[in-house]
């Protein structure tokens, strides 16, 4: 990777660390307020990830007209940095009025589900929406004509999510615990603006340093062809996301009673499916994988997704022998248990978490090819994700897991991916075949034998001037 491009994923990796020191806090807080109901979390998750999706969408667009992008984005940084400091006052305000109309003890479940979702957009809303142009405007920025594949946008995602982990780790196991909700908060917010420092002064130096460069040359970035059909990519997006966020609440669900169900054993199964996230995608940026911009390797990564997701269904009772051997660990302490907790949750979710982290730059990846466009697709691929993610965690909390339990949702989930993952197979076998079509009969020129050339090598005859009779 360049050199500039690593400087930028080390803003990534900041800007992840603080949004899940942020989405951490409001939790927390909104629950002194809300209460910790299935309904008052979800109302709180599902604001947050509406807003990342939107933001997306309209900020990826926007991040394709802008001269600078990663001048956007430094100001997009200082703006969260802002909105989320503000919150804790916001929060105040939400609560008083909260408890002065009654809660839903006096509004109902329904009307008072509505006041939450309105109260969480007000302070969740500006935060997040900026939040999800973040991507978009970095991937425009590390991405040239060259990069055929994305992999800078594979890096700096792998990233982003690693700073994630960092965020999730870092709030569990210290910050809350020694400084509180709100000074943790305002911390995250005072590394938020350093980042936005950095980020403007490195956009300035490359616009002092640089000359308007010209428009690339590369072919296949002037065509900015897509690798596949952009509705069943987005589809696909949709799906995966909602997919891995079903599991998620399977393995709450699953790993609660082997982890104990604690404070840190939720923070522990978040940090290691981001962790397995986080290193998918940097291994899709470093180790560019052949043919991984294309279908089938699409294809490969739902099946592999698939197979690791049920794996552990299939090895049923010895995760939990696994679990009693591991327990002596606990005699060493705190740090005993959090070893055999990490063991579990790196066995049951870190090879499907990894697996995921390298489908969303190949998501990126088949919606076109280089810089051109790349920034309003990656927000799509982005937003249409969340929506899956969001529709995955609500329906798996509020239908799936108490219709069908959590071992049922977990056999639905195998079987989506594995689908998903034929579809995929058959549409990259029509490209081959609709490729190899144009290849071999393009317009006025029949190819024989895979060249175009005269002599033995292959049989080829090119347009003729047409006699009156063939006319």
């Amino acid at each position: 990777m360049p050199q500039r491009t690593r400087l930028v994923a080390l803003l990534l990796f900041g800007s992840g660390f603080c949004a899940l020191i942020y989405q951490t806090t409001w939790l927390r807080e909104f629950r002194l307020i809300f209460g910790a109901s299935t309904a008052a979390t979800a109302a709180v998750v599902g604001v947050f990830m509406a807003g990342l999706g939107f933001g997306g969408i309209l900020l990826g667009r926007r991040s394709e007209t802008v001269p600078q992008p990663l001048g956007f984005y430094a100001k997009l940084e200082l703006l969260i940095a802002a909105s989320a400091a503000c919150s804790p006052v916001l929060v105040v305000a939400v609560r008083h009025v909260y408890i002065l109309i009654g809660g839903t003890d006096t509004l109902g479940i329904f009307l008072g589900t509505v006041v939450r979702l309105l109260f969480a957009a007000l302070i969740l809303g500006t935060p997040t929406f900026l939040m999800g142009g973040t991507l978009p405007a970095v991937a425009r920025e590390v991405t040239t004509g060259a990069d055929l594949k994305r992999r800078s946008v594979g890096f700096v995602y792998g990233a982003n999510t690693l700073g994630a982990v960092a965020g999730a780790c870092a709030g569990t196991f210290y910050l809350f615990e020694n400084f509180g909700n709100r000074i943790t908060l305002w911390m995250a917010a005072f590394v938020n603006i350093v980042i936005a420092f950095v980020a403007f002064q490195l956009s300035r130096r490359r616009a002092d340093v640089e000359a308007p460069s010209k428009p690339s040359s590369t072919r296949a970035d002037q065509a900015g062809a897509t690798v596949a059909d952009q509705r069943f990519v987005l589809v696909a997006a949709t799906v995966v996301g909602f997919a891995f966020f079903v599991m998620e609440l399977v393995w709450y669900r699953m790993l609660g009673p082997l982890l104990g169900g604690s404070t840190f054993s939720f923070g522990l199964i978040l940090a290691v499916a981001l962790l397995g996230i986080g290193l998918g995608g940097i291994a899709y940026g470093v180790f560019g994988l052949t043919r991984s911009a294309s279908l089938w390797f699409f294809a490969m990564t739902c099946a592999a997704e698939a197979f690791f997701v049920a794996l552990p269904y299939g090895l049923g009772d010895r995760i939990a022998m696994a679990a009693m051997l591991l327990r002596p660990l606990g005699t060493l302490g705190f740090h005993g248990h959090l070893l055999a907790w990490a063991t579990l949750c790196l066995i049951v979710i870190f090879p499907g978490a990894f697996i995921a982290g390298l489908q969303f730059p190949v998501l990126i990846a088949l919606l076109g090819k280089g810089k051109r466009l790349v920034g309003s697709q990656t927000g799509a691929a982005y937003a249409w994700n969340t929506i899956g993610a969001l529709a995955g965690s609500l329906a798996g909390g509020f239908g799936f897991i108490p219709m069908f339990s959590a071992p049922g949702v977990w056999k639905l989930a195998t079987v989506l991916l594995a689908v998903l993952a034929a579809i995929s197979a058959v549409l990259a076998v029509v490209q081959r075949f609709a490729n190899l079509k144009n290849t071999l009969f393009q317009p006025g020129r029949l190819h024989f034998g895979g060249t175009a050339r005269s002599g033995l090598g292959g049989l080829a005859y090119s347009k003729v001037p047409q006699t009156k009779c063939e006319k």
